[in-house]
């Protein structure tokens, strides 16, 4: 507990700071690439550390908060300068105060001579920004463009929480995305979340820019996000933030152990997987034969019949070969949603399935097709869908039979 918080003035004078790094992991290398440079104040009298909240919290008008942003800047670089004589490919992360950077600032290179002065290459050094804190865009735009001519990388920071706006990723192009801990927090049970952080991937990679979990505190986490495409992690799970640069007990166990069980858990997953949708294939073809013998005006029945006959099949549905539906959808009322119901509804005879996913391959000349899991629009729940064709020769005309599948509890499957 702080007594006694050193005044700024007498901080900055001296100066008294120090600076912890925290290691940036990716497992798929099993190695650490990069160490986040965090600072924190000291009080000389106490001997106590002076947290990053209450250090930052005395800096409320703009020349402090300057000063003590490049204050901390430097004493990070000339923290990193030995290390990275050791080792040309570890990375070095800082943050920066884009309050701070404005028409006055944008010009003054300051960074750029802090880093050669250090003689640390400029490829080696991440800048993250959380742009919510940028007062003037332009200067922001101006300061990106300048360092990354200069080969300096761009983060953004805390991704996916608060006022971070998306609409700056193409302004910025950064190189790395910085997820939040807010959104990693529960992502392995929550589907929601885990959506989001695949869309985030989705997108990173088609813009060449790579994706760094942080705050990460669970081993469930890091695989759930491992197995989604995040690679490179940061968090109290691995190391917390801690001064010098010396390896930390336990972490090189601690990757290996998880990269074992993250290849157990892909193998097994894929050998259930396979599992699952071989007993899937056996119950489609099972109803098709018996749809394929069933009159138009009885399909509804054999389907209420097969409802309650396979588990695991919460809504049936026939189409035509234009996506047009010729049946009622029919769902198993113990698995439909009770509330949203303006939300969640099955579709009704002759809605128009065509341009949906599951249909298009049909169309395409698939004979079968299986959806990734998705959230109902006909009950609500997690599922995922599988379409097959079949010759009904009652009417003597191919039909698709559409089958959602309950995959309740697969939120880290993919």
């Amino acid at each position: 507990m702080v007594n006694c918080v050193t005044p700024l003035q007498e901080i900055l004078e001296h100066p008294a700071i120090i600076t912890h790094f925290q290691p940036q992991i990716s497992l798929r290398r099993k190695a650490v690439i990069g160490l986040e440079a965090l600072s924190r104040g000291f009080n000389a009298v106490t001997g106590e550390i002076i947290p990053p909240a209450l250090l930052f919290a005395q800096a409320q008008e703009q020349p402090l908060r300057l000063a003590l942003d490049r204050a901390c800047r430097t004493r990070a670089a000339e923290s990193f300068a030995a290390l990275h004589r050791r080792d040309k490919s570890i990375m070095l992360s800082m943050n920066i105060d884009a309050a701070c950077i404005n028409e006055e600032t944008r010009g003054s290179s300051h960074l750029l001579k802090l880093i050669k002065r250090c003689d640390i290459c400029p490829s080696n050094v991440i800048i993250e920004i959380i742009e919510s804190r940028c007062e003037d865009m332009d200067a922001l735009l101006e300061f990106v463009r300048f360092y990354r001519k200069k080969n300096f990388l761009i983060a953004l920071d805390d991704v996916g929480t608060g006022f971070s706006n998306l609409d700056r990723i193409p302004l910025l192009k950064p190189d790395v995305l910085k997820l939040d801990r807010a959104l990693i927090r529960g992502v392995d049970s929550q589907f929601h979340k885990l959506e989001v952080v695949r869309s985030f991937v989705q997108m990173a990679n088609r813009l060449g820019c790579l994706v760094l979990a942080e705050g990460v505190e669970s081993g469930d986490e890091v695989l759930c996000l491992l197995a989604n495409g995040v690679d490179v992690f940061q968090g109290f799970y691995f190391a917390r933030p801690a001064p010098g640069l010396d390896a930390v007990p336990g972490m090189a166990a601690k990757v290996d152990a998880l990269a074992e069980r993250h290849r157990q858990d892909r193998t097994r997953r894929i050998a259930e997987d396979k599992r699952l949708f071989s007993s899937y294939d056996l119950t489609i073809l099972t109803m098709c034969q018996g749809l394929a013998q069933t009159p138009s005006r009885g399909l509804n029945q054999a389907m209420t019949q097969y409802l309650e006959t396979h588990d695991g099949v919460e809504c049936l549905y026939v189409l035509d070969m234009k996506g047009r539906q010729v049946s009622d959808t029919l769902c198993d009322p113990d698995k439909l949603k009770k509330s949203k119901r303006f939300l969640y509804e099955p579709a009704r005879f002759g809605t128009d399935h065509s341009l949906k996913e599951y249909f298009l391959p049909i169309q395409a000349g698939l004979e079968k097709f299986t959806s990734d899991p998705y959230i109902s629009l006909a009950s609500g729940n997690l599922c995922t869908t599988i379409a097959r064709v079949f010759h009904h020769k009652s009417s003597g005309r191919h039909l698709i039979l559409c089958a959602d599948m309950s995959r309740e509890g697969a939120v880290c499957g993919l």
